[in-house]
C-alpha cells in the first residue's frame, strides 16, 4: 500500500491522542516484559510540569492546544555490546510523560485507573559531534528543547527512548560504528531494556506497546532494530509499528550509485564516515586502499566527536556535491565497479536491513524530493521486504519542495500520527 500524505508536525491532534493512553485489557501492564537487568544508573536531568509544557507546545507546535503532558527527562546509562561484541557502557535519553491535573481529574471522573504509557524508541539521524547526542543536548540546553521528545512525550503522550549511539555520550571513547546493523540493533535493544527496567523500578506503568522510528541513519537503524527484535526478542517485546524515514536502507545500491568515476557525493562526510567505520571494523578493508593519499592523515581525528559536519568537509577540503574521485582512489573505484564480489560490496550486503520477512507493520516515510537519500530507496525497500513475504508494508510519500534536512519535521509528524492511529487504548 502506498499512502499519500502532506502535513506537518503541528498537524497532530492532541484531542485525539490524550484519551488513548490506557492500555486495553489484552495489553500487559505487569512489567513482565522486562527482558534484562543491564541498567547501570539513571539521573533525572529535567522535570517540567504540564503547565510549562503547555506553554512550549502552544508557542512551538499548536497555538490552539489546551492540554499537554509534563516531561521528565532521564539520562540512562546501561551495558551493551559493540560491533565486535566488546563490552560497552552506553547512554541515552529517556523522556517520560507525566499527566496533567486536568487529565488525572478526567480519569478519576470516569472511575478509571491511572493511565499507562506506550513507548517510542527513536533513532536519530547522522551526527558528528558528541554535543549532538540526545542526552548531551538535554543537559546543555537546560530546557525541554529536544523537539522530538517534546512532540512524542509532551504532546502525544508517548515515552521516548533516544539512544545516544555507540561512540557518543558515555561511550564517546569507542570508535563509531556507522551504518552497521549489528551494533545499531544491540545498542537500541539494550537502551530499551534499561528504560523498561527504570520505569518498572519507579512504578511508571508501561503498557507493553513499543513503536520504533528514526530518520536518515536513524531510519536504517530502525530497520536493523526491528529485524533483530523479530529474530531474537519476539517473545519479549510487543512491536506495534515501525516507521523508518528517509532510510538509506539499500547500502549496496547506494554504494553502486556513488562509487563511480563520474559520480558526485551529495554529502561527502557521509561517505567518509562509512569508509572510516567499515575499514576500522573490517579485517580486510583499509583506508589506505580506499582514500586518496592526500586525505588519509585527517582521518586520525576526523570522527572523534569534536568536528561538526562543516568541520568534516573543511578538513577533507571538499564541498557538498564533490566528485567521488575527490575522496576515493580511482583504482579502488575501478575494482569496486568491476568485481561483483568486492569486499566492500560484501560488507554492504552483510549490513542489508531489507532482506527479511517481517510480521510487523512498517510504514516507510519519505519525501519525494529528497536530494540526499532518494525516494526510490524507500520504494526499493518496500519491494524487497515484500519479496521476502512481508505483508504489512506501507509506503508514505510526502510531496512538496523538501530537502533531506527540511523534511524531518513533516516526516515525524506523519510517523507520530500513524503511531497514534494504531496505538491500543480505551
Amino acid at each position: 500500500m502506498i499512502k499519500k500524505i502532506k502535513y506537518s508536525l503541528t498537524g497532530l491532534a492532541l484531542a485525539s491522542t490524550i484519551f488513548l493512553l490506557n492500555g486495553c485489557n489484552e495489553i500487559d501492564n505487569s512489567g513482565e516484559n522486562i527482558v534484562g537487568n543491564n541498567l547501570i544508573s539513571a539521573e533525572v536531568i529535567e522535570d517540567i510540569n504540564s503547565s510549562m509544557m503547555l506553554n512550549i507546545v502552544k508557542s512551538t507546535m499548536d497555538a490552539n492546544a489546551t492540554n499537554a503532558f509534563g516531561y521528565k527527562a532521564v539520562k540512562i546509562k546501561y551495558n551493551t555490546n559493540g560491533q565486535n561484541d566488546e563490552k560497552i557502557t552506553a547512554s541515552g535519553l529517556l523522556v517520560i510523560p507525566t499527566a496533567s491535573d486536568a487529565y488525572n481529574a478526567y480519569r478519576v471522573s470516569q472511575g478509571e485507573d491511572p493511565f499507562s504509557i506506550s513507548m517510542i524508541c527513536d533513532n536519530h539521524g547522522t551526527i558528528f559531534t558528541d554535543a549532538e547526542a540526545p542526552s548531551n543536548v538535554e543537559v546543555s540546553n537546560g530546557m525541554p528543547d529536544h523537539s522530538l521528545a517534546v512532540s512524542m512525550t509532551g504532546y502525544a503522550g508517548f515515552a521516548a527512548i533516544l539512544p545516544d549511539y555507540i561512540g557518543y555520550g558515555d561511550s564517546n571513547s569507542t570508535r563509531k560504528p556507522y551504518m552497521m546493523q549489528k551494533s545499531a540493533a544491540n545498542d537500541s535493544i539494550d537502551m530499551i531494556k534499561a528504560s523498561m527496567k527504570y520505569m518498572n523500578d519507579n512504578g511508571i506503568p508501561y503498557n507493553g506497546q513499543l513503536f520504533l522510528s528514526g530518520y536518515s541513519q536513524g531510519g536504517y537503524n530502525t530497520l536493523a532494530l526491528a529485524k533483530e527484535i523479530e529474530k531474537s526478542y519476539a517473545n519479549d517485546f510487543t512491536l506495534k509499528g515501525v516507521a523508518p524515514m528517509a532510510a538509506p536502507s539499500m547500502l549496496k545500491t547506494f554504494g553502486d550509485a556513488v562509487l563511480q568515476t563520474d559520480a558526485n557525493m551529495s554529502v561527502p562526510a557521509f561517505m567518509a564516515f562509512i569508509a572510516d567505520s567499515y575499514s576500522y571494523y573490517s579485517d580486510n578493508l583499509t583506508l589506505d586502499e580506499m582514500i586518496l593519499d592526500t586525505k588519509i592523515d585527517v582521518f586520525d581525528t576526523l570522527f572523534d566527536g569534536t568536528n561538526d559536519i562543516t568541520a568534516v568537509h573543511t578538513n577533507l577540503q571538499l564541498p557538498l556535491n564533490a566528485p567521488t574521485l575527490g575522496l576515493f582512489k580511482s583504482s579502488f573505484i575501478t575494482e569496486y565497479m568491476s568485481d561483483e564480489n568486492h569486499k566492500l560490496k560484501q560488507l554492504f550486503e552483510e549490513n542489508d536491513v531489507v532482506n527479511w520477512k517481517t510480521n510487523s507493520k512498517i510504514n516507510l516515510i519519505h519525501c519525494t524530493s529528497d536530494e540526499v537519500i532518494p525516494y526510490t530507496f524507500s520504494l526499493g525497500a518496500k519491494q524487497s521486504l515484500e519479496a521476502y513475504g512481508s505483508q504489512n508494508i506501507t509506503l508514505t510519500p510526502i510531496d512538496g519542495n523538501y530537502t533531506h534536512s527540511s523534511c524531518g519535521a513533516t516526516a515525524y509528524g506523519a510517523a507520530v500520527q500513524w503511531f497514534d492511529s494504531i496505538r491500543q487504548g480505551d
